[in-house]
């Protein structure tokens, strides 16, 4: 089995309200034990304590023999309250574990593929932060990622690589969504180890990622601002697509005009960045990332800019309907799986119980001590 990870441990916090609870129900069990104490004679709390056989064997006068005595022996209504306690502050705690995502594990799924594998390169630079388009050019980026793109995929695979100086693949190609997302939530500009913007690099790390894809069309989707710094990215293209036919669709964000300041958090607050004195403005570089998507056959170039976008409905309209693609159904083994769900149905489990504890007993004892007297008289 693979190690254990967690989708967002922040729900753990909720563990104290659960400890809450169960400290107050506990309270109330003997706050409430106290007051029958003081207002009730100890026999007769006794007796409405137990099932009422016995007093119905004797008023009758049937045998009470061991087994009929065992059988008759009721369980105290104050540990039904405990029991009860416990079964809902279990719950909690296991709601709480579902919240907090566990994965673990393998799993084998079958998925419904049209047969691509989408590698993402997503520009992790300085630049990127950059508030030309809310909250930053970055966070907006990633968000179009997690939020539009993933849920239009459809069982296509994809891959995450964060670029600057250099490209990290983040996630490798999968069709796990959840994984990626649990990737996308640690990328930042410190997800390269080395500042500046290597387009070329990146584009030659995703030749390296798509060793695994066989007989699948395979795309590269490029998020950035363009600015590279000599990497060569236009003959990365070039080579993507004469050797391998993988097109590359460029994205472009950011002001091309006049360009924006680049806010970093320094100890005196946040400052912007300088060069020689001069606050440095970020211009996009759409000619260059034009000039990149001209390079293979699909040709796909969408200049963003400052403007709002939607990468699920670029990706549907704008890229599948060139992909000549064949669907197909096949098995796929799911690293890390999410198991909230097991924790979820042991909670609903649980209160399934709680909930016969709370009125069938007490129905039963009723009609018990109902059916006595009338035999009685």
């Amino acid at each position: 089995m693979s190690g254990v990870s967690f989708d967002d441990l922040r729900w753990l916090n909720l563990l104290l309200l659960a400890a809450g609870i169960a400290a107050v129900g506990a309270y109330g069990v003997w706050q409430r034990r106290r007051a029958m104490r003081i207002f009730a004679d100890p026999e007769l709390l006794r007796l409405g304590s137990q099932d009422p056989a016995p007093l119905r064997l004797r008023a009758t006068g049937e045998s009470n023999s061991p087994s009929r005595k065992a059988a008759g022996e009721g369980t105290p209504g104050v540990l039904r309250q405990i029991v009860r306690l416990a079964l809902v502050v279990c719950a909690l705690v296991f709601l709480v574990a579902a919240a907090i995502g566990p994965r673990w594990g393998e799993a084998q799924q079958q998925v419904v593929r049209r047969g691509i594998d989408v590698m993402v390169l997503l520009d992790v630079s300085r630049s990127m932060l950059a508030r030309d388009i809310a909250p930053n050019r970055l966070e907006r980026a990633k968000l179009a990622i997690q939020d539009d793109l993933l849920p239009a995929l459809g069982g296509d695979r994809i891959g995450l690589i964060a670029f600057a100086g250099v490209p990290v693949v983040k996630c490798p190609l999968t069709s796990d969504y959840g994984f990626v997302r649990l990737a996308l939530e640690d990328i930042n500009t410190g997800s390269s180890p080395r500042g500046g913007t290597l387009i070329g690099d990146a584009l030659r790390k995703a030749d390296e990622a798509f060793h695994d894809a066989l007989d699948t069309y395979r795309l590269v989707l490029l998020i950035t601002d363009g600015d590279d710094q000599d990497s060569y990215p236009l003959d990365a293209a070039k080579k993507l697509w004469d050797e391998r036919k993988i097109p590359v669709v460029a994205i472009a964000l950011g002001d091309e005009r006049e360009g924006t300041r680049i806010p970093v958090p320094t100890e005196r607050g946040e400052e912007y960045i300088k060069y020689k004195g001069e606050e440095v403005r970020s211009k996009a570089d759409f000619e260059s990332l034009r000039e990149i998507a001209a390079a293979s056959g699909l040709g796909v170039f969408l200049p963003v800019g400052t403007k709002n976008f939607d990468l699920g409905e670029i990706y549907r309209k704008s890229i599948v309907p060139l992909i000549e693609y064949r669907q197909r159904s096949e098995s796929e083994t799911i690293k890390q799986p999410a198991r909230y769900y097991i924790f979820a149905y042991a909670a609903l489990a649980l209160l399934l119980i709680d909930s016969f504890l709370r009125d069938g007993p007490a129905l039963a004892t009723a009609a018990a001590w109902r059916r006595m007297g009338r035999e009685a008289a």
